[in-house]
């Protein structure tokens, strides 16, 4: 065998014994990686079985069943906290105490509307609503659980929380908007609450006196303190300005307005000045309805409101308070009624008006005059009543004038113009007793 021969298979040789150890290298170089993704693999889903285990056992432990009675206490306060501490709404908690002790309170009041004997006087006369309607001693104390379950729930929650657990849906505090028309959002609401809970209370104490009976010296020195009572709370509670605009939309004062001045359509500037001015005179010689003063108190009144109609004349000006007058005037207004039902002229109102002003005013004169005997002065006094009632029969017609003589049970501004001594004539009173919620 010649010497390149041998060369040659020795190369080839050399080549085939790389080639196997490349490839046992290679070999081994997968078997090692394919044993170390094996041995990740498996931490990994060792691990992942772990995790898996610790999370399910950490579940076991903390989903306990829950008793309400883990919360459950003896008294609100420490039961509010309770509901707290596991993360209950504040809104929610509010709602679960209240409906507690809605449910507390309600049957107080049961118990008290049943203490009432079952009514069985079908044959008593009187108007529906007031025959329909508990007693007074029975509406006081209502009003003083109502007022007893908001100091328990402004103790529990503040003032804030009382007024948000007070404040009314959207829609019923649209429905109340629509109903009165008065904004009152110039008060805060929290502030607005106490209001409402204070009107209740003061209505309702008033509401007692004047269901006592007749009104002696010391029932009107009582009412005047619990009027004065609650116009110094509510000073307390509101700033002048607020406490102004308050009055305007919610006192008695502006209420009885808005039915004496129905028909005078004041402006705003109006209303507000005549308001101011006439809260004044109630404020210092106010009598309620009903009430017997003495003629040393019927002279100062007399002479108050005298003072009063001076100032509604410089602030209105004559031609407008003349409308005032007419307007304000239970006389003209029943006037006017007839006038209407006759379908008579928008001016006979007017004259008819005119007439009783000048009528009286001489009727007057004659019953002052001491200087003519009595009967001479009564026989002036029919004189003047018979040719008034002639020009109101030329006006208004038989009818209307008849309607206008009845008016009153004869006790009315025209039969009085033939009389020496005049009979007293008990006009209606506006009274509205309070402007509380709502």
């Amino acid at each position: 065998m010649s010497m390149q021969r041998v060369l040659v298979i020795s190369v080839v040789v050399n080549v085939v014994c790389l080639a196997a150890l490349l490839w046992s290298l290679s070999k081994m170089q997968s078997l090692e990686s394919r044993s170390i993704l094996e041995n990740k693999k498996k931490i990994v889903i060792d691990k992942s079985n772990l995790d898996r285990t610790t999370v399910a056992e950490r579940a076991v432990r903390e989903v306990e069943p829950f008793h309400w009675s883990q919360i459950e206490a003896q008294d609100y306060q420490t039961y509010i906290e309770n509901l707290r501490r596991i993360g209950c709404p504040e809104e929610t908690i509010q709602d679960l105490v209240k409906r507690d002790l809605d449910q507390h309170y309600d049957q107080l009041k049961a118990t008290a509307l049943n203490k009432g004997t079952t009514r069985n006087d079908y044959w008593a006369t009187g108007h529906p609503n007031a025959l329909s309607q508990p007693s007074i001693n029975t509406r006081s104390e209502l009003a003083q659980l109502d007022q007893e379950k908001s100091a328990v729930l402004k103790d529990l929650f503040g003032v804030e929380g009382l007024a948000e657990i007070n404040r009314s849906s959207p829609y019923a505090r649209a429905k109340s908007k629509a109903k009165t028309g008065y904004a009152m959002d110039f008060i805060p609401d929290e502030t607005m609450a106490e209001l409402n809970s204070m009107e209740q209370e003061f209505g309702s104490k008033l509401l007692k006196k004047m269901a006592s009976g007749t009104s002696d010296a010391q029932d009107r020195s009582e009412i005047r303190m619990l009027r004065e009572a609650r116009e110094n709370q509510i000073a307390s509670m509101l700033t002048p300005e607020q406490k102004l605009e308050y009055d305007l939309r919610k006192s008695p004062t502006a209420a009885n307005l808005r039915l004496q001045l129905d028909g005078f359509d004041p402006s705003e500037d109006e209303f507000r000045n005549i308001f101011q001015i006439q809260k004044k005179f109630e404020d210092d010689h106010g009598v309620i309805s009903g009430a017997t003063i003495s003629p040393v108190e019927v002279q100062e009144r007399r002479l108050a409101e005298q003072d009063m109609k001076n100032d509604m004349r410089s602030m209105l000006g004559e031609d407008r308070f003349q409308d005032y007058l007419q307007q304000t005037d239970y006389d003209y207004k029943s006037i006017d009624k007839i006038t209407q039902r006759q379908g008579l002229a928008d001016n006979v109102s007017a004259q008819i008006y005119q007439m009783k002003s000048e009528a009286e005013e001489l009727a007057r004169g004659i019953r002052l005059n001491s200087g003519v005997p009595i009967g001479e002065r009564q026989q002036q006094l029919q004189q003047i009543y018979n040719e008034t009632s002639r020009s109101i029969e030329s006006i208004m017609g038989q009818q209307g004038a008849a309607s206008i003589q009845a008016q009153g049970g004869g006790r009315n501004w025209l039969n009085n113009l033939g009389r020496i001594n005049p009979q007293p004539i008990t006009q209606p009173t506006f009274q509205v007793i309070t402007g509380g919620s709502p």
